[in-house]
């Protein structure tokens, strides 16, 4: 009985652990960071494969992913191409120049949910903000 009991358990701590290990990070939801005093936010929404770029609450690009292969993205935009690798902790890293001088920034997913954000203030400088990702 006592070995029987051994036998179940070790089979029941190796199923939760595979389970564990077997979950796989999603592209999806809201992403941000800070660089240089800018914060830096990438919605993606999963069901239409697009996504919106925001720097500082300003709208500078929107487009959308394909994924690649893997955990990895292709990002395309009329302003931007480039490709993601998905992390395992659900985040990954983007390049933007004149931010952080080719350095990757680092986007950690704050929430899977993907819906539509929009920030309701207009801004005069959105042009300024746009000219960040050239």
């Amino acid at each position: 009985m006592k070995k029987l009991t051994v036998i179940v358990l070790s089979i029941v701590i190796i199923l939760i652990s595979w389970g564990y290990l077997s979950i796989r990070p999603t592209l999806k939801g809201f992403y941000q960071s800070e660089v240089n005093g800018y914060h830096i936010q990438v919605l993606i929404r999963e069901e239409d494969n697009s996504f919106v770029e925001w720097i500082d609450n300003r709208e500078v690009d929107r487009g959308t992913y394909k994924k690649s292969e893997n955990n990895s993205y292709r990002i395309k935009s009329n302003k931007q191409s480039f490709e993601i690798t998905l992390n395992d902790d659900n985040s990954f890293d983007i390049v933007v120049d004149k931010l952080n001088d080719g350095k990757p920034i680092n986007m950690k997913n704050i929430s899977t949910d993907d819906i539509p954000i929009s920030f309701w203030d207009k801004f005069d400088d959105v042009d300024e903000y746009k000219a960040l990702l050239d």
